[in-house]
């Protein structure tokens, strides 16, 4: 969407595992929603080939690279994400595990709820959203992995992967087949190992396949390779979203408004935008924005 009109019901800042599930789910509601992504959005022949293609895949505007990888590297460690439509979806390895209970307990949130049993049913609709199956294919890495848990007496701590990857018939496109024909035609995996460089084939499910996907068919708007720079609020339920444009040289910028702002630009997006506005345009934000990071 190249204008976004000037008033939403929620405007949503990233389009990556939490923009889209929200996008989605409040689109069904019936609510007016924008969601506002800084990165491109790529077709399965956008990818690189490979990852020496760097300008196709690395995320670094000051290099006038806009690809969808983005490594930020701090004093004891360094950050693989994603930016582009659709998120860290387009770069993660597909794997879908469940955290362990430990996770849950965290001491930061484990107060407010049993987390592990309110979360437990969404996991299972984020799994069928996701189109997760296990992997059917052991490499020579599996093999050994499945060998050394039989020499240890462990044959049932070792199993498949389960990933977001559709198994079809290799390279055979079908009609989509998961969303009862609403979504996307789709492709067979072909084993190619390329899902951290962008799917080329069409059978990794991003999230442009399933959750974005559906949620554009019944209303959303996306403003994409636009970053949000400012946010305010001018009553209760009006917020003004200021956005520039985050790949061309001559940045063109807009303003919109509307009732709510989801930031879900992932910790390495969302942190650093709320820090600078509770210096300035939020100052009532709370004190422990950047706590308890994870």
């Amino acid at each position: 969407m190249k204008n976004a009109k000037n008033h939403y019901d929620y405007v949503i800042i990233g389009s990556g595992f939490g923009g889209s599930v929200s996008a989605l789910r409040l689109s069904e509601k019936g609510y007016k929603v924008l969601v506002i992504e800084k990165g491109k959005k790529f077709n399965s022949e956008d990818f690189p080939k490979s990852n020496w293609n760097v300008k196709k895949w690395l995320w670094i505007p000051i290099l006038r690279f806009f690809g969808f990888f983005k490594i930020t590297f701090y004093r004891h460690v360094g950050i693989l994400s994603g930016v582009g439509f659709g998120g860290g979806s387009l770069v993660y390895a597909n794997t879908l595990p469940i955290p362990k209970k430990e996770f849950f307990e965290s001491s930061s949130w484990h107060h407010l709820a049993n987390w592990e049993e309110e979360l437990k049913p969404f996991y299972k609709t984020a799994k069928q959203m996701l189109g997760a199956a296990f992997n059917p294919k052991f490499e020579v890495g599996e093999n050994a992995l499945k060998q050394l848990a039989h020499q240890n007496n462990d044959d049932d701590k070792f199993e498949s992967t389960e990933v977001a990857i559709f198994f079809g018939e290799r390279n055979l496109v079908v009609p989509d087949p998961y969303f009862n024909g609403e979504g996307p035609e789709r492709s067979g995996c072909n084993f190619c190992g390329g899902c951290m460089v962008g799917c080329r084939y069409n059978a990794k499910n991003t999230l442009d396949k399933n959750y974005l996907y559906l949620a554009e068919k019944i209303g959303a708007e996306f403003l994409i390779e636009s970053e949000v720079y400012d946010v305010f609020q001018n009553n209760k339920n009006d917020y003004s979203v200021k956005w520039k444009s985050s790949t061309k040289l001559f940045k063109n910028k807009g303003e919109i408004h509307c009732k709510g702002v989801i930031f879900a630009g992932g910790v390495l997006g969302t942190i650093p935008l709320l820090l600078k506005l509770k210096q300035k345009s939020l100052p009532n934000l709370s004190e422990k924005i950047g706590h308890n990071i994870r």
